[in-house]
């Protein structure tokens, strides 16, 4: 079964519908946008609500659109169906002052606005959310068509459907602690699965800055564990201690160095803290007073 056929079973003519097939070419970006998207929130409208010249010429000659997101597996995941209400056309330099846009710019790596990064005038869309298939998002998944462009016709697209989950889950796997590396922009739009998974890790850290490699060795645990201790971290606009203070945390880097038992005590954890620091003589030449 296909696509369209949900499409032709809820009275809704393909030739009505423009399919927007999110696949950013960045990693980081792509895992920001599965975030945003699996919470609902107001910067994932604000993403779609403007598109390539060549996308919105699509979008412009369709009522509805269809919105997916990519998976890790190269798959695609529904997110909704939404009524194209209108759009207004804006210059790169009204983007840029937006607040929507500035909070959107700032969760993502390249957090460039539309004038620097040399983006002409564009037509911002108004979408509403529709109430069909709205109970097969992030259950619904279907193959990739592989075409480049995103914004595709909905009769000349086919999408073969791949799953419908039980529950909605639009997180990547975790990957395993020994590989994870995160930096700023994707700890500030973690995917549930992966915050839910730093909540129970406790242990030892290393925050690189990647501006001329410094290095800080920490420890967390408590409540919220990994989670917490590094969200910590980036909350304002300089680090938490007193030699990251004088540093800007967008430019710091996250891995993990030793995973402990979830009920590893205080002591344990900061004794392990302390060879971590002697081993990579971080009080020396590295940030650890």
């Amino acid at each position: 079964m296909e696509f369209q056929t949900l499409l032709n079973a809820h009275a809704i003519a393909p030739e009505r519908v423009a399919l927007c097939l999110h696949k950013p070419g960045d990693a980081r970006e792509r895992l920001a946008l599965i975030a945003l998207a699996e919470a609902q929130a107001p910067e994932f409208e604000t993403y779609q609500s403007t598109h390539s010249q060549q996308a919105e010429a699509s979008l412009k000659a369709r009522d509805v659109m269809a919105s997916f997101v990519t998976r890790s597996d190269g798959t695609l995941t529904f997110i909704g169906l939404y009524q194209q209400a209108g759009w207004t056309e804006r210059s790169a330099e009204e983007f840029d002052a937006d607040p929507a846009m500035q909070r959107l710019f700032a969760l993502f790596a390249a957090s460039r606005g539309f004038v620097e990064r040399g983006i002409g005038s564009r037509a911002q869309f108004t979408f509403t959310p529709m109430t069909e298939l709205a109970d097969l998002r992030g259950r619904l998944i279907v193959s990739d068509p592989g075409a480049r462009a995103y914004m595709r016709l909905a009769e000349t697209t086919p999408l073969p459907i791949v799953a419908i989950t039980p529950d909605p889950d639009l997180s990547p796997p975790v990957p395993d602690w020994r590989e994870l590396v995160i930096d700023t922009a994707t700890l500030r739009a973690l995917p549930r699965r992966w915050a839910e998974a730093l909540r129970h890790w406790r242990g030892i850290y290393l925050i690189v800055d990647t501006r001329d490699g410094a290095r800080y060795v920490g420890s967390a645990y408590g409540a919220e564990n990994f989670l917490g201790r590094w969200q910590a971290h980036v909350a304002g606009e300089v680090g938490v201690t007193r030699e990251l203070s004088r540093r800007n945390p967008n430019d710091f880097v996250f891995t993990i160095l030793d995973l402990l038992s979830p009920v590893a005590s205080v002591d344990e954890v900061t004794r392990l803290e302390q060879t971590w620091m002697d081993r990579l003589q971080t009080r020396r030449f590295g940030l650890n007073a």
